[in-house]
């Protein structure tokens, strides 16, 4: 399913961050096609953020198969997510416990489909990266251990939280969130880093996975 296609029947929430790019570059060219091309922004992206350095028109536009246009209308995108919402803010966000990831995470609460985001912290705490690693039906969201070291490995992480919303509105932790918060844990503790929570996100409250 295209994510074009895949945004109008199933809504913005059950994109992934690579098919909200997919979107906005729409078709490929010759020799690169827009799956490609997307991903390469991506990384381009991550890369700057975490270099914390400014995301250049040059840097985009740079890309093959991306130009001028697409650069700017992906860079007037971020801008406008930085006005509105406060995306990136010059002071590290910090969280050490569980009540500090809610207030960070809990728009999830609003969500119609099960969505499961993880937050990758520094040995300081400090917010490095959010990633959306998987997306569910109304119920239900499959999950493998590789899809939380992967971004949690290529960012160089210290802590990880883990954190998914039930659409039904109820935060109680199902004996399924305890078993993939025990297999995470372990697949974590095997390459040297730490799960610091994993937060069921309710309607209006939250919950933590016993560990």
């Amino acid at each position: 399913m295209l994510p074009r296609e895949k945004f109008s029947i199933k809504g913005l929430d059950a994109l992934s961050d690579v098919e909200l790019i997919e979107v906005l570059v729409g078709s490929g060219i010759k020799g690169s096609d827009f799956h490609k091309i997307s991903r390469n922004i991506l990384k381009a992206l991550k890369r700057d953020l975490e270099n914390e350095s400014n995301i250049s028109l040059q840097t985009l536009s740079n890309i093959r198969g991306v130009g001028t246009v697409l650069a700017m209308r992906i860079l007037s995108g971020i801008e406008l997510g930085r006005r509105v919402y406060g995306v990136f803010n010059s002071e590290a966000i910090r969280i050490t416990n569980a009540s500090q990831a809610y207030e960070f995470l809990k728009d999830m609460g609003n969500l119609k489909r099960e969505r499961v985001d993880i937050v990758c912290l520094n040995s300081r705490f400090e917010y490095i990266l959010r990633e959306t690693v998987a997306v569910g039906s109304v119920n239900r969201a499959n999950i493998l251990p590789r899809d939380i070291l992967q971004p949690a490995i290529s960012s160089n992480s210290s802590f990880v939280l883990l954190a998914h919303n039930h659409p039904s509105g109820d935060s109680t932790p199902s004996q399924e969130d305890v078993i993939l918060t025990e297999r995470i844990k372990e697949s974590l503790d095997l390459v040297g880093l730490q799960l610091l929570d994993h937060i069921v996100i309710g309607k209006k409250d939250f919950r933590s996975v016993p560990l």
